[in-house]
C-alpha cells in the first residue's frame, strides 16, 4: 500500500469497469478514500465492498452522468459523506455511435455527445463550488488521442474528445485563481470499447478492421498503465501542473496480454 494520497478524498466517475475500475484500485492503494460511482447500482456496490477489503472507504454511488439531476445528487451524496471532494476523476464515456457523418443515427450521434462531452461538464461544474470555497482541488477528464487527430467512422466520439480536451484547458484558466487543477489525459486503449469498435464492423470502416486486427494478433489494451498519471495529477507533486493534455502511452508488456 502506498501514501501518495494518503487521506486525500477523490470522486471517481465510471468506475465499475475497465479503465474506471483499474483506477480505483490504484487510487484506494494510494491511500485514498472514494466515491465511486456507475450506473449500475449492483456493480458499484460490489466494487465499494472490495475497496473497503484494502482498508479505505469506498462510498458507491448510482449516477447517470449525462443527467444533471443524477450528477447534483451525486455531488451531494459525497460532499455530505466525507465533507469534502479533493479530486474528480471522471472517466465515464462511451465509444458511441459508429458510421460515416451521412450515415450514422443522429439520435446515436446525439447521445455520444450528452455522455462525453455533456456529462464532463455536468460532472465538473458539480465539485467546483466546493473546491472553489477551499480554494483548493483538482480535476482530471479522461479524453482520447481520437480527440487530437480524426478517428473516421467514430465523429461523435472524436468531436466529443477534442471538446473535453478543450474544455479541460478553458476551466483550467478559470479555475487557476481558486487554487484548481484542471487536466486531462489520453488513454491509448480500452478493452471493453475496443471490442465494441471491431463489434462495429462495417460501419466502423477501417478503423474496426484495424482493432480487429490488433485482437486478431494478440494484442491488448491494459487499463493498469493509466493508473501512475492519475496517481500523479491526483497528488501534491503535480500542484505545478495544470490546463494540460498528457498521454498515458501504453507499455508494450500490457499491450501484448492475451
Amino acid at each position: 500500500m502506498g501514501q501518495l494520497l494518503r487521506e486525500r478524498v477523490i470522486l471517481l466517475t465510471g468506475a465499475s469497469h475497465g479503465i474506471g475500475e483499474a483506477l480505483a484500485w490504484g487510487l484506494a492503494r494510494e491511500g485514498a478514500d472514494l466515491a465511486i460511482v456507475s450506473r449500475t447500482s449492483s456493480e458499484i456496490e460490489a466494487l465499494g465492498a472490495q475497496l473497503r477489503s484494502l482498508g479505505r472507504d469506498a462510498l458507491p454511488i448510482a449516477a447517470d452522468v449525462s443527467s444533471r439531476p443524477a450528477v447534483e445528487e451525486m455531488a451531494r451524496k459525497a460532499l455530505a459523506h466525507y465533507g469534502r471532494i479533493d479530486v474528480l476523476v471522471h472517466s465515464a464515456g462511451v465509444q458511441g455511435a459508429a458510421g460515416l457523418v451521412w450515415e450514422v443515427d443522429p439520435d446515436a450521434w446525439r447521445q455520444t455527445m450528452e455522455i462525453n462531452l455533456w456529462g464532463t461538464f455536468l460532472c465538473c461544474r458539480s465539485v467546483l463550488p466546493a473546491m472553489i470555497a477551499r480554494r483548493r482541488g483538482a480535476i482530471i477528464n479522461i479524453s482520447s488521442g481520437a480527440g487530437q487527430s480524426p478517428m473516421a467512422y467514430y465523429s461523435a466520439y472524436s468531436a466529443s474528445k477534442a471538446a473535453v480536451t478543450h474544455f479541460t484547458r478553458v476551466l483550467a484558466e478559470e479555475a487557476r485563481p481558486y487554487g484548481i487543477n484542471v487536466n486531462a489525459i489520453g488513454v491509448w486503449g480500452v478493452s471493453r470499447l475496443w471490442h465494441e469498435v471491431a463489434g462495429a464492423g462495417e460501419a466502423g470502416g477501417a478503423t474496426s478492421r484495424h482493432i480487429q486486427e490488433m485482437l486478431d494478433a494478440g494484442i491488448r489494451p491494459c487499463a493498469e498503465e493509466n493508473v501512475p498519471l492519475v496517481v500523479f495529477l491526483a497528488s501534491e507533486a503535480s500542484r505545478h501542473i495544470t490546463g494540460q493534455y498528457i498521454e498515458a502511452n501504453s507499455l508494450p508488456e500490457c499491450m501484448l496480454r492475451g
